[in-house]
């Protein structure tokens, strides 16, 4: 792509494909097709393949159905000859050379750090007009340009094969292929035999691999930077998002570098680094793969790495190595070397696994909700809708009307909410909670009304959420019920109670992970049960790093997996709170703590989103970090990679005259009773970190006044798929079901249908099971199961099946097959 007569097809959005270079290149785009660096990675054998609409041109013989076409500049019809595959294929002309033809695919669902590589056929009738995009779609529908790709059409004859491939990025959600002819080409290509192959997210994920997190701007935290020179971040050039790297080396007797967290690896696995780069001036760069032991230790032999070549533009690097038997970590190291000097940027650093696995078809008997696209393909005519909480307080108290449960007491002013609320076999809950003496444990006959146990604390330590134990054995003793970790000194210790009432450290009083500040703990019921434990791990000294979430596992809760990295604010979070605070140059966004959760067939997260606005203590300790926090939703299947494809609060957005205003925190249960899920969160009145002498110059309501609060909303409705007008439908992708009964939870309204197709593997009705044999859902329903025909089960062979839902009008939450 150049500037001489090559133009960017229409984005659909708000926002520009990217910025040109030197060289007439552009961000986010590739080069001229068959540079090496264009080519995609071979994929292992867990790439999957995703459905794309009409992808052979075979629905009509006579419209271009399932595509977006926009002709403005020539026309784009079906055509019978050539013909790739099948009976038909689509010829695209360009006839105008001020303007363009685009023919876009339907969306398809994606997730954070999946990759997907289009491929399409194309015959070149007469010049040579074509274009093969990829293209990225955020929450708000605008494009993310940076992460555009595409390769051109040659002057070949006869049908040539184009292929182009991109990562997901974290804030996209879903993706296109686009067939484009720029504004200045001229020509006629037919295409035909569109596919489109998808690898999930990777095992191994880099900490702020795409140098978005501003917490320690210009530093890029997490990652440790050291040298003669500078490493600091850039809004331009980028590869892709809004910031990258840039390394300055004017030292030939020094070197520069930026060293990555450590990321947990087992022994065998053979982990392939890749990075985008670009040089503004001299040769200078390389992309090391370090293995390192339990030590820390990292001998020659256990690394490898690759240099930067010359070249205009973004290039890739990659570099592959087996882990040693005894390695347990690994680290990617971005280094300028001691005899050279440059400027060279980075972005998109990234690790892919012979640990890494295929998309899980297996389904089981429980609800399967909405809240993350992991098993969605497909929706169109369809809008997400985030159901906020409805409150649930207890009417004596003050503010029980927006959901007070629980208010200052004598001894603990301020009750504060990371803990649980948990039922007993006799129906009774029990609350523990955070105060500035430690943990407070209220009890309620219906979860609602409360009363305090006890004149003070049960334990010095305030818990951080509470893990049930459903392997309690009350005639052994050593066995335990209540489990829970509390920071202390920069480690997390273990602490665990029989009755909840009377807590014990574990581990003789040592600590049981590394980590910083607010933890969240639960049980896991796949993988045979497990403890987990959703930690921060800022490094031990300045600069701290961002708030972020990591992921790890136990048995016991002594022994605990390396923390591993699962989720942090991405791009598009730190927008919104940019355009919320435009004056304040140190606005981000970061993730305060987050509970996983196990519902149905996924796991919740409830993110502490953290706005911050202002950093008294830039590139120390992030304590007195000023700003509101509030509560969104994402879903997991693993709790490691998390889909967040709606970023509304759960929390109707209150007063600023409200208790809950300032800063929500969310506990680490989900209760169910009867068709009523509760939640219950907690929030102080104020901002975090500002003090009555800081307002109105940095904030505008000091902290204070905590209080905790229920939310409630109807089985499985936290986010539901709307139909637009016109109907809509949202097809998921491959499922391997362990039941045959189909149940649906939507809401119809008074006039709305449901019918739910079986499909192949490849998108086909399975027959007897179309949309047309089913029996339409009607009405308001919590669980309605679907029928065909009279059938109420689907086969037992001949999968794995689709569903296909469509919807005349209303809302869908979730589905599940029992």
């Amino acid at each position: 792509m150049s500037t001489s007569g090559r133009s960017t097809p229409p984005s659909g959005g708000a926002r520009l494909l990217g910025v040109v270079l030197a060289g007439g290149l552009m961000v986010g785009a590739l080069a001229a097709p068959g540079t090496e660096y264009e080519r995609p990675v071979p994929l292992a054998d867990w790439t999957g393949t995703r459905l794309v609409a009409n992808a052979g041109f075979e629905a009509s013989p006579s419209a271009v159905s399932q595509w977006e076409v926009t002709a403005t500049g020539g026309s784009a019809a079906v055509t019978t000859s050539p013909v790739h595959g099948g009976a038909n294929a689509l010829r695209v002309t360009d006839t105008a050379s001020d303007d363009g033809v685009s023919v876009r695919s339907g969306r398809l669902a994606v997730v954070p750090g999946e990759t997907l590589t289009a491929h399409a056929f194309a015959q070149r009738v007469d010049q040579t007009a074509g274009s093969l995009y990829l293209e990225y779609w955020r929450p708000d529908g605008s494009r993310i340009d940076e992460a555009v790709v595409s390769t051109n059409v040659t002057s070949a004859t006869g049908w040539q094969a184009l292929t182009v491939g991109a990562v997901a990025p974290d804030d996209a959600v879903t993706a296109t292929v686009l067939v484009y002819s720029a504004q200045a080409a001229l020509g006629t290509t037919v295409w035909d035999d569109v596919t489109l192959d998808s690898a999930p997210p990777p095992a191994r994920r880099v900490p702020n691999s795409s140098f978005e997190d501003l917490h320690d701007t210009p530093l890029p935290s997490p990652w440790a930077v050291s040298g003669s020179g500078t490493a600091q971040l850039v809004t331009s050039p980028v590869h892709t998002g809004n910031r990258a790297l840039r390394m300055v080396d004017n030292n030939a007797d020094a070197g520069e570098t930026a060293l990555a967290k450590a990321i947990p690896v087992t022994g065998g696995e053979t982990l392939t680094a890749t990075a985008w780069y670009q040089i503004s001036s001299g040769l200078t760069g390389s992309l090391y793969l370090e293995y390192r032991k339990a030590d820390g230790s990292s001998p020659d032999t256990y690394k490898t790495s690759v240099n930067v070549t010359s070249g205009t533009g973004w290039r890739k690097l990659t570099v592959s190595k087996v882990a040693p038997s005894d390695a347990t970590s690994v680290t990617l190291r971005l280094y300028s070397a001691l005899t050279t000097t440059g400027t060279t940027v980075w972005d998109d650093v990234t690790i892919r696994s012979t640990a890494d696995a295929r998309y899980a078809e297996a389904v089981g008997t429980g609800s399967v909700l909405f809240v993350g696209d992991q098993r969605v393909e497909s929706y169109t005519g369809m809008t997400r809708q985030v159901v906020r909480g409805t409150p649930k307080g207890d009417p004596a108290l003050t503010d029980g009307a927006t959901g007070v449960v629980l208010g200052g007491g004598t001894w603990d002013a301020n009750p504060r909410f990371g803990g649980a609320v948990l039922r007993d076999p006799d129906g009774t809950y029990r609350m523990w909670y955070n105060s500035a003496a430690g943990t407070g444990l209220a009890t309620s006959t219906d979860g609602v009304k409360w009363t305090r146990y006890g004149t003070g604390p049960v334990s010095g330590h305030g818990p951080s959420g509470i893990a049930e134990n459903p392997r309690y054995d009350p005639s052994n003793a050593s066995s335990m019920r209540f489990y829970t970790l509390y920071p202390k000194n920069g480690l997390y210790y273990a602490m665990a109670s029989r009755d909840g009432i009377t807590w014990a450290d574990l581990n003789g009083g040592n600590s049981v992970l590394p980590g910083f500040d607010v933890a969240n703990v639960s049980w896991d019921p796949t993988n045979g049960g497990r403890f987990a434990a959703l930690t921060k791990q800022y490094p031990t000294g300045s600069p701290y790093g961002a708030r972020t979430v990591y992921t790890s596992f136990s048995t016991d809760f002594v022994h605990w997996t390396a923390p591993r990295f699962a989720l942090a604010p991405d791009a598009f979070d730190h927008e919104k709170v940019v355009a919320r605070y435009p004056s304040r140059p140190a606005a981000s966004s970061e993730i305060y703590g987050m509970a996983g959760m196990r519902y149905g067939e996924q796991f919740i997260g409830v993110p502490w989103m953290f706005d911050v606005h202002e950093r008294p203590n830039a590139l120390g300790n992030p304590g007195d970090d000023v700003g509101r926090a509030h509560l969104e939703l994402t879903a997991s299947q693993d709790l490691l990679n998390w889909s967040r494809p709606a970023r509304d609060a759960i929390v109707t957005e209150p007063a600023q005259s409200a208790w809950n205003w300032g800063f929500q925190v969310g506990g680490s249960s989900l209760l169910t009773v009867g068709d009523e899920v509760r939640y219950y969160y907690g929030s102080f009145a104020g901002e975090h970190g500002c003090d009555a002498t800081d307002v109105p110059s940095l904030c505008a309501k000091a902290m204070g006044n905590s209080k905790i609060a229920l939310l409630t909303w109807k089985r499985d409705r936290f986010e539901a798929f709307r139909a637009g007008s016109g109907g809509g439908s949202v097809t998921t992708r491959t499922l391997a079901p362990t039941g045959t009964r189909v149940t649906v939870n939507a809401n119809l309204g008074s006039s709305g249908q449901l019918r739910v197709a079986l499909l192949d593997s490849a998108g086909n009705p399975v027959s007897g099971y179309a949309a047309a044999d089913a029996t339409p859902v009607t009405g308001d329903t919590l669980g309605t199961v679907v029928s065909w025909g009279g059938r109420t089960t689907i086969p037992t062979t001949g999968g794995p099946f689709r569903l296909q839902f469509q919807l005349t009008s209303g809302d869908l939450y979730s589905y599940s097959i029992s």
